[in-house]
């Protein structure tokens, strides 16, 4: 834990887990949780019920660990961080001296969100370093492609290796990691024309071409997040971008996918949406609302400016 919680610098101690069998699993899940509770912390894992149950089974006291369901735990990067955060904070101050937590991120994460996924395992060696807090993420080897494993490597500062955590030299300082800004991979319904583009819109006038893009895609819940979502993104192209500011919009049979696109570098903080950094002026939420609202947000950067992805709803 560093003792200042904005440090560049990883202040909490991130461990990969590599494993190819349950044995591996156990082997490097069972000592760390045992440890923490000879020091009587805070146990948490979320492991989808068979790993669960698998871990559990193997220590002397499972009654001490809290068991979390990945799929709701792991749902948006940020709302992750937010409840992860949530419950270090509801520990720590009902007395726990040290938390330590075992997790394994669900296979859609890792197979169609894996970029903003890899932002999230660079992101929490910041967001995390105002608790006391140890955590161990599991990656089954046989299942993982490669390219998500390089990027495992990049984010975690321990490896454990035959069960004991140890430094890793792969890792990268999180600015660096999340500094990257190549484009992201088109979605399929953008190989389609757009259902709207607008140049240098209001937020008012983005709503409303949401609104008509999405009223016959999406739930009412989701198009209300989506609206909510690119007129805060606009506002901020808007008040902090270069214009002019062009929006598009993909209406699929169960999807709305909307750039914002600038022409300007964007945030300067390398952990913008995924964690609130307010502005002195009280502003500095729009991307931080929008990563908690929309089922995917991506970020990217180029010669031609700036431009977020926003996507809600799944492809049919």
């Amino acid at each position: 834990m560093s003792a200042h919680t904005h440090s560049a610098k990883r202040g909490y101690d991130h461990v990969a887990l590599y494993y190819t069998n349950d044995g591996d699993l156990l082997d490097g899940a069972v000592p760390f949780l045992v440890d923490g509770v000879a020091r009587d912390e805070a146990m948490v894992i979320a492991l989808d019920e068979p790993r669960a149950d698998l871990v559990l089974s193997a220590l002397p006291d499972p009654d001490r660990v809290v068991t979390l369901q990945p799929d709701p735990q792991y749902t948006r990067p940020a709302a992750t961080i937010k409840a992860y955060r949530d419950m270090f904070s509801s520990l720590v101050k009902r007395g726990a001296s040290a938390i330590r937590v075992v997790g394994e991120l669900p296979s859609p994460a890792l197979a169609q969100a894996w970029d903003v996924w890899s932002r999230y395992e660079a992101a929490v060696n910041y967001a995390y370093d105002a608790f006391p807090v140890r955590s161990m993420c599991a990656y089954d080897t046989r299942t993982t492609p490669a390219p998500i494993l390089r990027d495992v490597a990049r984010t975690h500062s321990l490896v454990a290796v035959g069960g004991t955590p140890k430094p890793n030299p792969e890792y990268v300082e999180p600015p660096s990691f999340l500094s990257r800004s190549g484009p992201p991979t088109p979605l399929p319904v953008q190989h389609l024309p757009p259902t709207a583009a607008l140049i240098d819109p209001t937020p008012a006038a983005a709503r409303h071409a949401v609104t008509a893009a999405g009223a016959f895609a999406l739930s009412r819940a989701d198009l209300e997040d989506l609206v909510t979502s690119v007129s805060e993104i606009v506002t901020n192209a808007v008040k902090y971008g270069t214009p002019p500011v062009t929006v598009r919009l993909w209406t699929g049979p169960r999807q709305v996918v909307v750039t914002i696109h600038d022409g300007g570098r964007g945030p300067v903080d390398p952990f913008a949406g995924l964690v609130p950094t307010p502005n002195p002026d009280g502003g500095g939420y729009g991307l931080w609302i929008a990563h908690q609202l929309c089922h995917h947000v991506t970020l990217s950067r180029a010669e031609s400016g700036f431009t977020v992805r926003l996507t809600m709803g799944q492809q049919s």
